[in-house]
């Protein structure tokens, strides 16, 4: 689709030039369903604009194995100037991923950094990407996804002649029919498979490993059957120091419990002494009471005088008590209820009514290292076409230089760092825009190919964002710039909050109607019969009790 072999070659001298340890890096992807060449190229261009690639200089191929189309990405890791990124690396495509799955509407697979993907969503201000994101992280960390076998031991294995997932599903179905370790080494052993301690046990101790009969490794024991280290080794312990099972018959468990109902109950209940039996004095125990404390006794006290009160006795008229009926008690359960769901639509606020403020000193301080290096880009590239453009000057001043064609060359270069020094400041303009939050998607990157016809389009994008550029050109006016987006964004954050408040008035007044009416119809008396006639027999938002 894209890129050639001596692309590939080319990349590798550069890096060689570079003194890098890598010149390429090789991003494979294969979606569960079905997606055309022309997506996946395209899903190919995000992953170079995540990594700050250049998509020209990439290589694309896309091709079936086993009925499943697949795509690889090679990316040179020198870029021209900068070397390819690589910060968290795999959660980002992990992101890339899922946000793809959302825009085809494909299932979205779970991964072991959906909480930190979640996280960078709502930074970026995707938040109901995040929300469904959200939705994929598991209660407990334990039960994240953790895959069987890396996908280089599946290359070897599919070179040694061997199926790995096959394997993984018959290792895993011999330990779920198996009630131990040594009946699941007996049942390994009846498929050609052993179980034995790992290489490596002096770094991980009680690790074990599977293996097939020509010692080709399978895989880990604990990442094929899911089992946690710790259990393992406990499994391992009671397999070399097997517990010692009691017998059937227990002769303590035949033992009748008789308890000592007098004090005198061994006087009473005398125990047949043999001849030879000496008589052992035993001391009579002596039971202490605990002792009450004094609101304790005195609230006993109290019980025990209303023990004799009949049942039929009026409640004195100070008490505060009142019986009320079965339905009564339904029926105010349902009023309660219906007020406590519109207290809730009281009590919402705007998304951002929660958010943190805004750290005026740590965001402008933030944005300003963050645009230090394409600062320094901006200037390296300036100073490169104004020494161009001297040297052209002063060649245009000499008639020998003009005659002998030399100033018309330094024009052609002065005039090809003049579109570079555009484009750079095209770049850099994204940038700043795209770091305080003003363009949603990251730079597009420094063309290296430029002609005459890019030349009105960038000027055109000179003229439109003159205040940016004159911002970060001139260190003095960046901090007047980055203070007046502050106010912007928080000014911008503000509105929005008046506004969801404004749109949903109109409903909280409702509810706080409702509120009123429902507290009147609860604090009043209300007959059995008609509470039992007007009771709802079902959920209610606001029950209506006229």
């Amino acid at each position: 689709m894209a890129g050639s072999d001596w692309l590939l070659y080319d990349a590798m001298r550069e890096a060689r030039r570079e003194n890098l340890t890598y010149g390429l890096r090789h991003i494979a992807f294969n979606p569960n369903e079905p997606m055309t060449d022309a997506q996946l190229e395209e899903f190919a261009r995000r992953i170079c604009h995540e990594f700050h690639g250049d998509p020209e200089h990439m290589t694309l191929v896309i091709h079936q194995k086993d009925g499943s189309t697949h795509g690889h990405l090679l990316l040179p890791e020198w870029q021209q100037g900068h070397i390819l990124d690589n910060r968290f690396s795999w959660i980002r495509l992990e992101k890339l991923a899922r946000l793809e799955e959302i825009r085809l509407g494909h299932a979205l697979v779970a991964g072991r950094h959906d909480c930190s993907i979640a996280k960078a969503l709502r930074k970026e201000g995707r938040h109901q990407e995040a929300v469904l994101i959200d939705a994929l992280v598991p209660e407990h960390p334990t039960d994240k996804p953790r895959a069987a076998y890396t996908s280089q031991s599946h290359r070897t294995a599919e070179r040694q002649g061997l199926d790995l997932p096959q394997l993984k599903q018959l290792v895993c179905s011999l330990w779920t029919q198996s009630d131990g370790l040594k009946s699941f080494r007996a049942a390994l052993t009846e498929h050609g498979l052993t179980m034995r301690e790992g290489d490596r046990a002096d770094k991980r101790s009680g690790a074990h490993i599977i293996e097939d009969q020509d010692g080709k490794l399978i895989g880990s024991f604990t990442r094929l059957t899911k089992v946690r280290m710790t259990e393992f080794r406990k499994l391992l312990a009671e397999e070399q120091h097997p517990t010692v099972s009691k017998p059937e018959t227990d002769i303590k468990s035949t033992r009748l419990s008789i308890r000592r109902t007098t004090a005198d109950f061994y006087e009473e209940y005398p125990i047949p002494k043999g001849p030879d039996t000496q008589t052992v004095l035993r001391k009579r125990p002596v039971i202490k009471r605990p002792q009450m404390r004094k609101w304790q006794r005195e609230l006993w006290l109290q019980r025990m005088a209303n023990v004799d009160t009949t049942t039929t006795e009026p409640l004195s008229p100070t008490s505060s008590i009142r019986i009320i009926s079965a339905g009564e008690a339904r029926f105010h359960k349902e009023i309660t209820k219906a007020i406590v769901q519109q207290q809730a639509i009281l009590d919402q606020q705007a998304p951002e009514a929660s958010w943190k403020p805004l750290d005026r000193n740590r965001t402008i301080t933030t944005w300003r290292r963050q645009l230090i290096p394409y600062q320094k880009q901006l200037r390296k590239s300036y100073d490169r076409y104004a020494t161009a453009k001297r040297a052209w000057q002063e060649a245009e001043k000499s008639r020998w230089q003009r005659m002998t064609g030399r100033a018309g060359k330094l024009e052609k270069v002065y005039q090809q760092l003049l579109l570079k020094f555009l484009d750079v400041l095209r770049f850099v303009v994204q940038a700043l825009l795209h770091i305080v939050g003003l363009r949603s998607s990251p730079p597009e990157p420094v063309r290296h190919v430029l002609t005459e016809r890019d030349r009105s389009a960038l000027e055109g994008f000179h003229k439109q964002y003159d205040a940016e550029f004159t911002a970060m050109a001139d260190p003095d006016k960046l901090e007047p710039w980055l203070a007046g987006r502050f106010n912007r964004l928080v000014q911008a954050r503000a509105d929005r909050i008046r506004r969801w408040d404004r749109e949903r008035q109109a409903e909280k007044e409702r509810a706080r109607q409702e509120i009123a009416r429902l507290r009147a119809k609860l604090a009043s008396p209300i007959s059995t019969s008609r509470t039992q006639a007007s009771a709802p027999s079902s959920r209610i938002h606001a029950p209506d009790l006229e």
